[in-house]
């Protein structure tokens, strides 16, 4: 979970970083290049509730867990 957390938080630097150096340069290719991060963000956004699901305890509904 860590490591996802992280993921989340190296996402949101390299998007403000782009979108810093595409407003200093005005350029729009940076700019370009910190909106499609974005995929990165949702990438690992999901990732996180991907791992909260499957590290749920078994239930009525999932005998073994939700891991696989």
């Amino acid at each position: 979970m860590r490591c996802m957390l992280l993921s989340v938080a190296t996402a949101l630097t390299t998007m403000a970083l782009k979108a810093g150096a595409a407003w200093i340069t005005g350029s729009v290719g940076l700019l370009s290049d910190a909106l499609e991060s974005g995929v990165n963000l949702v990438a690992a956004v999901v990732g996180v509730f991907a791992l909260r699901a499957a590290a749920k305890p078994p239930d009525e509904n999932h005998d073994f867990g939700h891991g696989k």
